[in-house]
């Protein structure tokens, strides 16, 4: 169920990413179930298969669609605190992509920093960062000093 349900998380974001959000959604929404039926606290076959997976890939098919609202309230109440620290950095970066989306730089530039705290290898060599932060500058001017900072050690 936990492979099943993995691969279902991986259609949903395969599905955003050609921005078939309907068909996303449906994915999440058959994942959930699988989710339920799982439970918390599992690690079968290293899924980290369960609800709070699912509410991960929930906040990054919605940043792909561009509903940043959406993906902002999913993440505000995801509880990510049993899953490993890659999947927790990558909710803070799904959580600042969704901030740039609304051109709230700071929040953005606290979420990569919580990334970056979590997981700093991953933040500092992460395409998605660099670009973020990137973009992030161009949205602040003058940049903040954090904002600054950040982007350098991520080359952006």
């Amino acid at each position: 169920m936990s492979l099943w349900g993995g691969l279902t998380l991986q259609r949903a974001v395969a599905a955003s990413r050609v921005n078939q959000a309907d068909v996303a959604y449906e994915h999440l929404s058959r994942a959930r179930e699988m989710a339920a039926r799982v439970g918390e606290g599992r690690n079968d076959y290293n899924t980290e298969f369960g609800p709070a997976n699912v509410a991960l890939h929930e906040v990054a098919v919605a940043v792909e669609v561009g509903d940043a609202g959406h993906a902002l309230r999913v993440g505000a109440a995801v509880d990510a605190s049993t899953l490993s620290a890659e999947r927790r950095a990558r909710l803070a970066i799904d959580l600042a992509r969704a901030h740039a989306q609304r051109r709230q730089v700071d929040e953005a530039v606290a979420q990569i920093l919580e990334a970056e705290a979590i997981t700093p290898e991953q933040i500092r060599n992460h395409r998605i960062v660099r670009q973020l932060a990137s973009d992030l500058l161009s949205m602040q001017d003058p940049a903040s000093t954090e904002l600054r900072e950040l982007a350098d050690r991520v080359g952006a």
